[in-house]
């Protein structure tokens, strides 16, 4: 099986959107037949907006011209701090292959991809939120689990 990869633009918006979707009705973030379209509006914007800026990046498979799979970068400033004097940090999000197409290396390969375009900038720590399923493949990469962060989420 041939798949091409290639950094996302904005001509990909409502594949990234659809994409998108389907990883949070996947991991549970949306229930059942919620409507989405106010969610997809905010993303329609958010992507709009950063991808321009480089400050969210996507990278995607193709199969036949059909995107079936992508994954996401977002860049953080923050203030330097000891092992990461440029404060740069990267985060990989939205990494999601549409289930038929699971299991052939594409997620592997999108993740070869955007490790190797963070090796050429200034930012030093890449990190994530992995699904169970997805661990192993991170673990491959030298990814480890931690657990310092918290959080409160406003309303």
């Amino acid at each position: 099986m041939m798949f091409n990869l290639r950094q996302a633009n904005l001509q990909d918006l409502e594949a990234l959107i659809h994409l998108r979707l389907e990883l949070l009705r996947e991991v549970g973030e949306i229930k059942g037949n919620s409507d989405t379209t106010n969610l997809a509006e905010a993303t329609r914007k958010y992507l709009g907006e950063k991808m321009p800026s480089g400050e969210f990046l996507a990278w995607v498979a193709e199969v036949d011209s059909q995107i079936v799979a992508t994954s996401g970068l977002v860049f953080f400033q923050r203030p330097p701090y000891n092992g990461n004097l440029s404060g740069l940090e990267a985060y990989i999000m939205n990494v999601y292959t549409i289930p038929m197409w699971r299991g052939q290396g594409i997620a592997t390969a999108l993740l070869k991809e955007i490790i190797s375009f963070m090796r050429a900038t200034e930012a030093k720590r890449l990190w994530l939120h992995a699904t169970e399923d997805g661990k192993p493949m991170y673990e491959k990469f030298g990814f480890v689990l931690t657990s310092k962060e918290m959080e409160i989420f406003y309303y």
